[in-house]
């Protein structure tokens, strides 16, 4: 019971109605949230989504899946209810990049070829799991951020803090997003500063998962009689 719960499925068919159902879905939500496709494949570039105004999510959760890239702007599951009331959320992505609550105030899309610098950040808070996946493995004197860098950030965050409450996984290396790690210097060739990073697992999803959440089943051999 999520207002937008988008599948992948291995049928054509059973996409096709999925990707059909979540549209209709989300031409019926509140106006209060929104989802922003960018840009159309070319030789050089992919497609991508982008989740604006999610402070407010519906009440019975949401799960967002795209294979291309997701970016989750400005606070994302903020405003409706607190722990341990707000609604459950999961964002599942080839790549899930974090923007400020300055990037769409300021309007950084134009400054989007400049250098981070340019795109000083503000304050903001994520309320959500999150499934995506590096763009490699880290090899000596090529690293890929690590488990702090799973999630993306594109701006400037010195003396800033990024807030996540949730749950991270890697599953998969991204096949859309797969430039080097480049962090922490002021160069042009670097693309964010970090942020204070204010982390922890959200356990409200001990309880209630978000909608659409992967499970899977352990099978153990064990020991049996019969008498």
């Amino acid at each position: 019971a999520c207002a937008a719960c988008l599948l992948l499925a291995p049928d054509r068919r059973v996409r096709s109605m999925a990707a059909a159902a979540a549209v209709a879905v989300l031409l019926a939500a509140p106006a209060s949230w929104a989802v922003q496709t960018l840009g159309h494949a070319t030789s050089s570039t992919f497609p991508a989504v982008r989740l604006v105004k999610g402070s407010n999510l519906p009440k019975d959760g949401l799960t967002v899946a795209s294979q291309n890239p997701v970016y989750i702007a400005g606070n994302y599951n903020t405003d409706n209810g607190t722990y341990p009331n707000r609604p459950p959320a999961a964002v599942l992505a080839d790549a899930v990049t974090i923007l400020s609550e300055n990037w769409m105030l300021q309007n950084y899309d134009t400054k989007g070829a400049a250098t981070f610098q340019s795109r000083p950040a503000a304050d903001t808070t994520v309320n959500a799991a999150i499934a995506t996946g590096p763009s490699s493995e880290s090899t000596l004197n090529a690293d890929n951020g690590k488990a702090n860098n799973l999630v993306r950030l594109l701006e400037d965050w010195a003396g800033k803090t990024f807030a996540y409450s949730g749950s991270m996984v890697a599953l998969w290396h991204s096949q859309q997003v797969n430039g080097p790690w480049k962090c922490c210097g002021s160069s042009s060739e670097y693309y964010y500063g970090p942020p204070n990073r204010v982390w922890g697992y959200d356990t409200l999803f001990d309880a209630n998962p978000p909608p659409g959440t992967p499970s899977g089943i352990i099978m153990m051999k064990g020991s049996w009689s019969q008498s």
